[in-house]
């Protein structure tokens, strides 16, 4: 018979067995999580290093497109605006790098800006009123007449006459050069304005006023610009460019106010980048 010593040291084998595979196996256990954990960083850093590449390559890449459609303004844009006198107007902030980026490439187009103003948020119904005069002269926010009033503010920014001085006279940082007729226009809707219901009233008008002239009016906004506003122009009966930010926007934008017609650029709302070749 097996007598009780030799049941105490197989139990102390048995443990001591036990003991030094669970040392043994933690040992291994942190070696493998360790070594995956090294793998898993030096493939995230790879991935990294690949992206920023690829980033510097497409940059590089739309830098020499831009490069490219610039160069080629000269033969697709060089002269369609000659002479022509454009109004830039904005229902919201026009922003200064907006405004110098369209009046560079009218400019380049043989053309002049000599109309800017600006609806603001929210409108000063007195002073707007007392600047028009006549039935307008007490206007407030909920009145059936504000549509009336943006058309005759919007036919004065393109046609000039003493309405245009008078509004020039009262609002000095808003409308400036309104002193003549002019052959187009640029619109500019600023998605960051909250509207009031007057405003809205007021914007429609000036659409309607700006359009009766008969004259090419075109929307416009930036790549990033956000939300989007061509869903607006469209719905208003204007052509646009998504991208005067860009040399191909900024030739859509001479060959729109020239008269093409349609949405151009590089947004899903767009029909093509640029309008065909004006004759």
């Amino acid at each position: 018979m097996l007598d009780f010593r030799y049941h105490a040291l197989t139990l102390v084998a048995v443990f001591l067995a036990l003991g030094i595979g669970i040392v043994l196996g933690s040992s291994l256990g942190d070696t493998v999580v360790s070594q995956a954990n090294k793998d898993i960083a030096a493939s995230l850093r790879a991935d990294l290093t690949a992206a920023r590449a690829d980033a510097r390559d497409a940059r590089a890449a739309v830098a020499q497109r831009e490069h490219l459609i610039d160069g080629l303004f000269k033969q697709l844009a060089d002269h369609k605006l000659q002479d022509r006198r454009i109004a830039l107007i904005g229902s919201g902030d026009l922003g200064q790098s907006l405004q110098t980026e369209a009046k560079d490439a009218i400019h380049r187009a043989g053309g002049q800006v000599t109309t800017t103003f600006e609806l603001r948020s929210p409108p000063d119904l007195t002073a707007i009123g007392a600047a028009v005069g006549g039935e307008f002269s007490n206007v407030g926010p909920t009145d059936p007449r504000l549509r009336a009033l943006g058309r005759r503010i919007g036919e004065a920014a393109v046609r000039g006459g003493k309405l245009a001085t008078q509004l020039e006279k009262q609002f000095p940082t808003r409308f400036s050069g309104v002193s003549g007729p002019v052959d187009a226009v640029a619109f500019y809707r600023d998605p960051r304005t909250n509207r009031t219901p007057a405003d809205l009233q007021i914007e429609r008008g000036v659409i309607e006023g700006i359009r009766a002239a008969g004259h090419p009016v075109v929307g416009i906004e930036r790549v990033a610009t956000a939300p989007s506003q061509i869903s607006f122009y469209s719905n208003q009966g204007l052509s646009s460019v998504d991208d005067v930010d860009t040399a191909g926007g900024r030739v859509a934008l001479v060959l729109a106010l020239a008269g093409a017609r349609g949405n151009f650029g590089y947004k899903k709302t767009a029909d093509a980048p640029l309008p065909k070749k004006q004759g």
